[in-house]
């Protein structure tokens, strides 16, 4: 159980970037961004069981990939001048976008939508 704590503390570096190297030329689109990557996590932990994921020795390659595109999408964020306020909002309106297949995912979307993305 601690490495889901983990996981979902990788996520708060996905929320706090905000955006995407292809995320184009405005707040939205990075926004857009930020929630396709989160889903590119859910996806990899919802297609693992609890053995696999407690047998675990290395991070899923999701999460390895979120924390590279973090700072990618920190840098997009600050370059089109979103405010910490601004990104908060576009994500917590995205989070209904997420979706799960399974009992990690869905831990994760709760924990989103109960908490937001900067608490």
């Amino acid at each position: 159980m601690r490495k889901m704590f983990v996981f979902v503390a990788a996520l708060g570096l996905v929320a706090a970037a905000c955006g995407g190297d292809d995320a184009g030329g405005s707040c939205e689109s990075v926004a857009d961004d930020a929630i396709e990557v989160i889903q590119d996590v859910i996806d990899e932990l919802d297609s693992l069981s609890l053995e696999e994921l407690g047998a675990m020795e290395d991070e899923p390659a999701a999460i390895g990939n979120m924390e590279r595109r973090a700072d990618e999408l920190q840098d997009k964020a600050n370059e089109l001048g979103c405010s910490d306020a601004t990104m908060e909002e576009l994500l917590n309106a995205r989070v209904g976008d997420l979706t799960a297949d399974g009992m990690f995912g869905e831990l994760l979307i709760g924990e989103l939508e109960g908490g937001g993305f900067f608490e």
